[in-house]
């Protein structure tokens, strides 16, 4: 696991934090160009977004909010993404099935007291949305991490401030 050092990145913005994460993501397989990509607990979709911006062919965006997903989609617009866009009303722990391929890329960064890290993985998996190669980015606290199970394997991890990504696998 690598720390962030103290100091101004001790106390990361999400900005910076998504900055590192797109960076780290520049070196791994399967990549953002071309990809398929899941933001499963999307708030304002900034990561799926930034995925899009960076070569993404497509990106799915879940969320249960319908202001939330109103504003995805009028983002998406705005940034003449909407071609490239899905947006559903989804539950990323009782997500419908993926009848396409699963995704190449899947962002889970949701509220850190719950569960839903630990729950979604495996839901999204069973409805097809995680593969053997997809890369699950999952952003939790650092104080208290919540992740899937042994069907999900860890290759990386990066500390920033109160943060950790999880760059994990799946191998159910």
């Amino acid at each position: 696991m690598i720390e962030v050092p103290p100091g101004d990145a001790a106390r990361p913005t999400g900005a910076r934090v998504r900055e590192a994460l797109f960076n780290i993501l520049t070196h791994l397989e399967p990549g953002i160009a071309d990809s398929s990509v899941l933001d499963a607990c999307a708030g304002s979709g900034a990561l799926g977004f930034e995925a899009l911006s960076r070569g993404a062919a497509h990106a799915t965006f879940f969320d249960t909010d319908r202001a939330v997903l109103r504003t995805i989609e009028e983002t998406a617009a705005a940034l003449d993404f909407g071609n490239r866009t899905t947006v559903q009303r989804a539950d990323a722990t009782r997500p419908p099935v993926n009848r396409a391929e699963p995704c190449g890329l899947v962002f889970l960064d949701p509220p850190y007291a719950s569960e839903i890290a630990a729950t979604a993985p495996p839901a999204l998996a069973d409805s097809g949305w995680i593969g053997p190669r997809t890369l699950l980015v999952v952003e939790t606290s650092r104080t208290n991490p919540v992740l899937p199970g042994a069907e999900f394997t860890e290759t990386d991890a990066r500390i920033y401030g109160d943060t950790t990504l999880y760059f994990m696998r799946y191998s159910g």
